[in-house]
């Protein structure tokens, strides 16, 4: 069942992913880069200070009720805590804003980047309400409702974003589709939360989510800045335009991370369960399978992306973007090193060691920022400090060393607590996608592909190529095919999502 629910999350995903992608053409056609860097700035600007607006709670929450504490009482006071940190959220924002003008004497680089970040604000907001709802979703791992509130969170978003961009209707109404996407989001989530349970809220459960919760806040506070001051750095020492287009890469190749998120998702409730039972040998097998399965499915894609990154620019955004070629051939990367360490730092959380993610995600924040600051401006004229000056290109390095160091970190952890090396077996995906990408780079530069069907193509040919070459090394076996055509069948996947939504 968890290869099933892994699958509608990434088919959900996959779905939402294809749809975003028809919003980001749009707004590459009839939108320019800055105006898309205006909303991405916006964006990351609040986004650091959504580390508010969780501070670990979420994880907190999933590890109580999977453990089979009372889910009234879970969800009363789960409910206090996020409307509490969307509040305090929202005034440090504000606060934010008041000090960086009034007090500092700074300013932003237009009035629309100051009110795109109070749009997105109100949608940040609120997604930290509805969170409320979609954590208690994934500890149950009642998969359909949370991915068919995201999909309809997407779906309304990115109709108002075509709209937006074919109308040209500017750069306040793009942020504002965010927040029309997350009233739908909201909505539709509260809809399938009807007939849960819920108590008051518990002074002792509050004191349980706060222990838990305290290292994690430190990773979750570490992990949005890692993944948002990137682009409020290139904003800063460069240009929106420099923002839009790393923005819209950054877009391109992120959706591969939902094949690690699908899984870890379940993992997560899953090795909680099984360590409340002691079940060691499960908790070794489940890692172990997920690590390979994700490997045999990522590594191609990643290989495939790097390669063939001018006609993935050239006939999915437009050659606006071409500047940010460099930046998608090296992006992609961080998501196989992310894909890597996501089952081993599920294992431990479940494990109910919270702190070894909290220590694995600040460290990568400090490196990433630290790699940031000397790798994306040119200097620092206040100071006379001469620096990269690799812009967008910088912001992708420092990325993908960062995560990285964070794999090795997390292995090397895993094998002390546990024992678990890893399965060496991966070697041989890494190699067969090695190959693949050689065949691939032969390829492009003997043929132009100018059209999306040659791209397609010649991506499937490359994936194709690579499970040939496992099935010869004997990595790819029939078991594996039944399995991945029975998760994918789609009588028995519309049939867990009757049963989910009849509460069976």
């Amino acid at each position: 069942m968890i290869a099933r629910k892994s699958a509608l999350i990434i088919a959900i995903q996959l779905i939402n992913g294809m749809i975003g992608y028809v919003g980001l053409k749009f707004i590459a056609i009839y939108m320019e880069p800055w105006q898309y860097g205006v909303v991405g700035f916006a964006y990351g600007f609040v986004a650091l200070f959504s580390i508010f607006g969780k501070l670990g709670f979420d994880q907190a929450h999933i590890k109580k009720v999977s453990e089979g504490k009372d889910l009234g009482e879970c969800i009363a006071t789960f409910a206090v805590i996020k409307l509490f940190l969307a509040g305090l959220m929202a005034s440090v924002v504000m606060l934010s804003i008041i000090v960086w003008k009034y007090v500092i004497g700074r300013g932003f680089e237009s009035p629309l980047h100051e009110q795109a970040i109070y749009v997105m604000l109100a949608y940040f907001a609120l997604a930290t309400l509805t969170q409320s709802m979609i954590s208690t979703f994934n500890a149950r791992k009642e998969i359909a409702k949370a991915q068919l509130t995201l999909f309809a969170y997407t779906l309304v978003r990115i109709t108002a974003t075509i709209f937006v961009a074919f109308y040209g209707l500017g750069v306040l109404a793009l942020a504002y589709a965010y927040v029309l996407g997350e009233i739908f989001h909201f909505i539709l989530a509260l809809w399938f939360f009807r007939g849960y349970p819920i108590s008051k809220p518990s002074l002792p459960y509050l004191k349980d989510y706060i222990v838990f919760a305290m290292p994690m806040a430190i990773a979750s506070a570490s992990y949005i800045i890692m993944t948002n001051i990137d682009k409020v750095f290139i904003q800063l020492f460069w240009s929106a335009a420099q923002v839009g287009e790393y923005f819209a890469v950054f877009n391109l190749s992120r959706f591969l991370i939902l094949f690690a998120s699908a899984v870890g998702i379940l993992l997560f409730p899953t090795i909680s369960e099984y360590n409340s039972k002691n079940n060691m040998e499960g908790i070794r097998k489940l890692t172990l399978e997920s690590e390979r399965y994700l490997c045999m499915i990522v590594f191609p894609i990643i290989i495939a992306m790097v390669i063939l990154a001018e006609p993935i620019i050239h006939i999915l955004l437009s050659n606006r973007y071409y500047p940010a070629i460099p930046v998608l051939q090296i992006l992609p990367l961080f998501i196989l090193f992310e894909v890597l360490a996501r089952p081993y730092q599920s294992q431990l959380q479940g494990m109910n060691m919270p702190e070894i993610t909290r220590n694995r995600v600040f460290i990568m924040m400090i490196v990433n920022v630290l790699l940031n600051l000397v790798m994306i401006p040119k200097d620092i004229k206040s100071v006379g400090v001469k620096l990269a000056g690799l812009g967008s290109e910088g912001a992708a390095i420092a990325t993908v060393i960062s995560y990285f160091i964070g794999l090795i970190y997390i292995r090397l952890i895993a094998w002390k607590k546990t024992g678990i090396k890893g399965n060496y077996r991966i070697l041989l995906h890494a190699a067969a996608a090695a190959i693949m990408g050689y065949i691939l780079w032969n390829i492009e530069n003997v043929v132009r592909i100018a059209r999306w069907y040659e791209l397609l193509g010649v991506a499937a040919l490359g994936i194709g190529l690579y499970f040939a070459i496992l099935f010869v090394m004997r990595e790819f076996k029939k078991e594996d095919f039944e399995l991945f055509m029975d998760t994918l069948n789609v009588k028995k996947m519309l049939g867990y999502i009757k049963d989910e939504m009849k509460g069976k």
